[in-house]
């Protein structure tokens, strides 16, 4: 029975804007009761060929009208993506076959899109109990985000992507390990990383002129195991000596437009849900690199200590000096909090007169994995709604960033909620 729903869907796909609810209604029936373990994935690969057909199309529209109503040629194009959180009870994004990863790459290499760049900002796995299986989970990931793939495409670490589960460590994958398995495969984010850091930073031609520098930030950073870090954002002095002295530094030109990719959002930790980062905090202030990249804007200098929140004796000494430093910052990308959203960064300590820095959050890709916060946009497996990533167009001439998106975008609460939004970063 189910062939024939999906046969029917292909023959119906591309009558009616309404045949997409059709789809949805179909296919939530069908795997509405199902598990990752009995599903009959030839099927499901069928049916999510028809669902990625029309989100494809709904995308290509999004992305034809920011080039016809604003008039956006020839800009630097990014998709992003995070939380995809492979595993081996997910639906979408199972381990053995992640559609909506694989869905995502798809999209990006479109030759008649001309994307320069795709990100993805952490959390590629979900946690389990039995490390060896998390490392599978973190292969795949490895195996379907760079196969098929010939676009230059980064990562950034995210907080479940340590695999702790308890005090004991036992289950914690390491620096090392994460940088084994994440450049297995010929990664180009990770070509010019010295062995075993999974911090870096790269120039992507820009085709307005110029280069994009992206540079990845690795939260999970810590000299020992010590700290939890599917809970605690943690950086080493070496990784900011690096941010401060190198990756804002060296090489850099008027050229240059910079964007860094962090998986938690750059705000202080609330218990009562005011900010995106409701769930989990960062070791020392969370303001801390915000400062170092307000220094670099202003061309000036920074000196002071960070303190560590969980140990007295492991602050941060920032000492950088930008006064002579070329470039400028577009944007921060991460995830994390399981929505979009796009937020300024309120409450860096260095004197500016220039508008705040912004940073933008992409939604999950693995919709049974809700959110904490802010999650209002409706996620189904096996429908329209089952995907959903951002899709940029970063204008470094007028210094805007026109979003829209693949998949679900628009919130229960607000049906007139856009479906391209343009963002003025400097």
């Amino acid at each position: 029975m189910a062939y024939i729903f999906a046969f029917i869907i292909k023959i119906l796909l591309f009558q009616t804007k309404r045949l997409s609810y059709l789809c949805l209604f179909i296919t939530s029936f069908l795997f509405s009761c199902s598990h990752a373990d009995d599903i009959d994935w030839e099927v499901k690969k069928s049916i999510n060929d028809s669902i990625y057909a029309i989100n494809n199309k709904l995308a290509k529209e999004r992305m034809a009208k920011i080039e016809s109503q604003y008039n956006v040629k020839g800009c630097f194009k990014l998709v992003h993506i995070s939380d995809p959180h492979l595993s081996d009870f997910s639906e979408s994004n199972h381990y053995s076959y992640p559609i909506n990863l694989i869905q995502s790459v798809k999209f990006a290499n479109q030759a008649d899109l001309n994307i320069n760049a795709m990100v993805a900002t952490g959390d590629f796995i979900s946690n389990h109990k039995d490390k060896d299986i998390a490392i599978k989970y973190l292969r795949s990931f490895t195996q379907y985000f760079y196969s098929n793939n010939n676009i230059p495409s980064y990562i950034c670490t995210g907080n479940h992507d340590s695999n702790i589960i308890d005090s004991s460590f036992s289950t914690y994958i390491t620096a090392s390990e994460i940088y084994q398995n994440l450049s297995s495969i010929s990664c180009f984010g990770l070509r010019s990383q010295k062995a075993n850091k999974n911090y870096f930073y790269t120039d992507i031609p820009n085709p307005l002129g110029g280069y994009i520098r992206i540079i990845s930030l690795d939260m999970l950073d810590q000299t020992e195991q010590k700290y939890n870090t599917v809970y605690y954002a943690s950086y080493t002095q070496e990784q900011i000596n690096w941010l401060g002295n190198i990756a804002l530094k060296k090489g850099l030109s008027n050229q240059h437009n910079v964007i860094i990719l962090n998986h938690y959002p750059f705000q202080p930790h609330s218990d009562n849900s005011t900010t995106y980062l409701c769930d989990g905090d960062f070791i020392h202030n969370w303001n801390m690199i915000p400062d170092i990249v307000e220094a670099f804007r202003n061309h000036t200098t920074i000196k002071s200590i960070y303190k560590n929140k969980l140990s007295t004796n492991d602050s941060i000494s920032v000492n950088f000096d930008f006064t002579n430093s070329s470039g400028k910052f577009i944007c921060y990308l991460g995830g994390h909090a399981h929505c979009f959203a796009y937020f300024n960064v309120l409450g860096v300590s260095i004197p500016t007169s220039l508008p705040h820095q912004q940073m933008i959050l992409c939604s999950n890709q693995a919709p049974k994995d809700a959110g904490i916060v802010y999650n209002r946009v409706k996620r189904e497996e096996d429908s329209i709604s089952s995907n959903s990533f951002n899709i940029y167009y970063i204008d470094t001439l007028n210094e805007k960033i026109y979003i829209t998106f693949f998949g679900a975008y628009q919130p229960d609460n607000d049906p007139s909620f856009p479906e391209v939004i343009v963002l003025p970063y400097n």
